[in-house]
């Protein structure tokens, strides 16, 4: 077996091991039995559908089925709560319009909707994820 046909045998066995893993990476069993998950996310309804996600991953594994104790949701963000969510907008709306205007617009308008687009996945990138989620529940 030559270096090349190893080293992507290794790749291809580190990913299937790390994808393996991913259903529910943000879980923290513990050892009483009430677990818990802390998901960051833009909004809360986005991070209470992954935290649920997550949590009956986790219980499935064990052939159970989560039972959830409690939620809560907390912004986090570096800005005030209200221009968090007017930005957020904002920048979801630039990388749509930019992206049509790029897709659907001559050659001038292609590179100023290129332009429009970056900008808004630039600014999205930077107010990143505002919300923690965090859920307790049990398997049962």
């Amino acid at each position: 077996m030559n270096k090349v046909s190893l080293r992507l045998g290794l790749i291809t066995a580190a990913t299937l091991f790390t994808a393996a893993c991913a259903h529910h990476p943000d879980v923290r069993a513990g050892a009483d039995g009430i677990h818990r998950v802390v998901i960051a996310s833009e909004d809360t309804d986005q991070g209470s559908r992954e935290a649920i996600r997550q949590a009956n991953s986790f219980c499935k594994e064990r052939n159970q089925t989560a039972a959830f104790i409690n939620e809560n949701s907390k912004y986090k963000g570096d800005y005030d709560e209200k221009t968090y969510k007017t930005a957020k907008k904002a920048s979801k709306a630039a990388q749509v319009l930019g992206s049509a205007t790029y897709v659907l617009g001559g050659q001038t308008e292609s590179t100023a909707g290129g332009i429009v687009g970056l900008g808004g996945a630039v600014a999205d990138g930077v107010l990143g994820n505002g919300y923690n989620v965090e859920m307790k529940f049990k398997c049962m």
